[in-house]
């Protein structure tokens, strides 16, 4: 480092006034409580400026999304000031980049923030669970990468965020907060990567929470016509914190947020762009699910989205590689062990519920299967890994979803081969316990090193699993791995089933009617035909909130009583129709089913497998 003795007394001087004024980091303050036009005003004091130049990032990428998205396209009126109030010059080096000329005297970013759930949905669409929603005096979704990024170079500095809001909205979140007053909350986080981690929803209080295995778990929801209630989802949640406690010993974290949204089947926000779902974080997570009337859907629908986010309390909190711990939020390095952080994960969380009596290993079975038919619609295999470090281009970014169906898969076998070559002794789990030991939540593994460490954890063999089914591209060998625990598996078999013929439905939301969907009047026994309007099902008039209970039956009869019927064709008389199920032969792909005379060793191992 080259220094000027006069110049560098002056300067010293000058930095330290200016450091005595300004303390190191972000103070970020969000005004909530006065939005126009769905819009909120950012105000940003920032840290001291060590270049002449300097380029403020918004994401393009956030983690666990594993697709570009461009947040900075929601900031308009984007300026920056000096500590007298002078407007320095910006330019921008695409959506994302504000470069900034003179940035030793920036003091302040001022800029406005349009919210990404009401954009158009297209193939730009952020997710809701990885977006912003704002809603004046009613709900604010604060995805923190949706409302402002960091300068390259000081990603890791700390981060202060006032928000200004509503006195009757509630902000629940993972992120330490000071409630200063009714209508002033200030977070607080160590750097970019961990603020990011910890979204914020405020709504109207609707809050509930239990502990168990050491955590605390609070439950936060926002539910848009009051059909689902904090109290209701607690109740449903705890018998699966409890599993994974059982399954873990204790809890991962020490405490863990669920933050719920929930639009009314009706909602301008739902379609079938947007889809539900939920987004993982490594204390919380965020919650987008319709309202379903059915209080035992609506629970399976909960139990099978949150045990899946829940878990990644484990990976990639736990573990995970450097290109996770240090993301890069504006040109993303990514990691090749999405057959880990998803495809485990979704194994694993399928395991826990069968293991703790919340499914029975025939649905756990079913789920598996049906994972093998999404898994076929990709076509050929591609090596796993090598999907996952170029998931962002083409053709990979389209197989994202795979990796919890084949990478559930992979979870599974690999469980499989773990027990078998122990004898008993090792399985998944103790190898995922050790990992987590190892590593935890501050400390990174090396990309390349993770498979190796695996095999040494083990078995040689391992690696030869790895190099064929995980690195490799080889078909997965289901047929011999299902039949050492004693199921079957037969890529197509012939059956026979009871049914009503080929017919689906569909909802047409512009006239709130159901209509015949992927039939033919000849391919089902009551004649219905393509678009016809279903109008009742035994003599009960069919509506969005008994929809999914009157027409299952017609999909997937479960026995063989006669269904009364009436549709109409267009706006013609109605017509009513009794028919019972009838037997149809087809030949099924993907069949499996479990043995009926397993041998004692198919049996153990099945029992280890589903019961713990």
């Amino acid at each position: 480092m080259k220094f000027l003795p006069l110049a560098l007394g002056l300067t010293l001087t000058a930095a330290t006034a200016a450091l005595a004024q300004q303390p190191a980091g972000y103070r970020v303050n969000l005004d909530f409580a006065h939005v126009a036009n769905d819009r909120v005003k950012v105000v940003i004091q920032t840290p001291i400026m060590q270049e002449e130049q300097a380029t403020y990032v918004m994401p393009s990428v956030v983690p666990g999304s594993y697709s570009k998205k461009d947040y900075g396209r929601f900031i308009t009126s984007f300026k920056a000031f000096d500590k007298n109030g002078k407007v320095l010059k910006v330019r921008n080096d695409g959506p994302n980049l504000f470069v900034i000329s003179n940035a030793r005297q920036l003091a302040r970013l001022e800029y406005l923030v349009d919210d990404t759930w009401d954009a158009k949905q297209d193939d730009q669409f952020i997710f809701q669970p990885g977006g912003t929603n704002i809603d004046a005096g009613r709900n604010l979704t604060l995805n923190h990468y949706g409302f402002y990024g960091y300068f390259e170079g000081y990603k890791l500095q700390p981060y202060e965020v006032t928000v200004d809001k509503p006195a009757d909205l509630y902000g629940a979140t993972a992120l330490p907060v000071r409630r200063v007053s009714a209508t002033r909350d200030v977070l607080t986080a160590p750097d970019y990567v961990t603020l990011a981690d910890g979204p914020v929803f405020y709504a109207r209080p609707d809050t509930a929470s239990f502990s168990t295995g050491g955590a605390r778990i609070s439950v936060a929801v926002l539910s848009e016509t009051g059909a689902v209630k904090a109290a209701d989802l607690s109740r449903m949640l705890r018998p699966m914190s409890e599993a994974l406690t059982t399954y873990f010993g204790q809890m991962p974290v020490p405490r863990y947020q669920f933050l719920f949204y929930f639009p009314s089947l009706n909602s301008p926000l739902s379609s079938e762009k947007g889809g539900y779902g939920a987004m993982e974080h490594s204390y919380s997570s965020l919650y987008f699910l319709p309202e379903i009337p059915d209080p035992a859907r609506l629970q399976s629908m909960v139990l099978e989205v949150a045990s899946h986010e829940f878990l990644h309390m484990l990976a990639p909190l736990n573990i995970h590689s450097r290109e996770i711990g240090d993301f890069d939020f504006r040109n993303p390095k990514m990691s090749q062990h999405l057959w880990l952080y998803e495809g485990i994960t979704e194994y694993v969380a399928q395991q826990v519920q069968v293991q703790a009596g919340l499914i029975s290993p025939a649905e756990f079975q079913a789920r598996m299967k049906g994972k093998i038919d999404k898994a076929d619609t990709y076509g050929p295999p591609v090596s796993f890994t090598e999907m996952s470090k170029r998931i962002l281009e083409p053709p990979y970014k389209d197989m994202y979803e795979n990796v919890y169906n084949k990478g559930a898969l992979l979870g599974l076998l690999l469980d499989i081969r773990l027990r078998e070559l122990s004898q008993g002794r090792q399985s998944l789990r103790d190898v995922l316990l050790a990992l987590r030991e190892k590593y935890g939540p501050t400390r990174s593994f090396d990309d390349d090193a993770l498979i190796p460490e695996i095999v040494a954890l083990t078995n040689p063999e391992i690696g030869t699993f790895f190099r064929r089914y995980v690195q490799g591209a080889e078909p997965l060998p289901l047929a011999e791995y299902f039949g050492k625990m004693g199921w079957r598996y037969q890529p197509t078999a012939p059956a026979r089933i009871q049914a009503f013929g080929k017919l689906g439905f569909a909802y047409d939301q512009s006239l709130d009617q159901f209509r015949a969907a992927q039939t033919q009047a000849d391919q089902n026994v009551f004649g219905v035909a393509e678009g016809d309007v279903i109008v009742a099902v035994d003599g009960q008039a069919l509506t969005m909130q008994n929809a999914e209970q009157l027409l299952r039956p017609l999909v997937e009869p479960a026995t063989a009583a006669a269904v009364r019927l009436k549709f109409r064709q267009g706006k013609g008389p109605v017509q009513e129709r009794e028919a019972v199920p009838r037997e149809f032969e087809v030949e099924v792909k993907n069949l499996v089913e479990t043995v009926p005379t397993a041998t004692p060793a198919q049996q153990q191992l099945q029992n280890a497998l589903l019961k713990g």
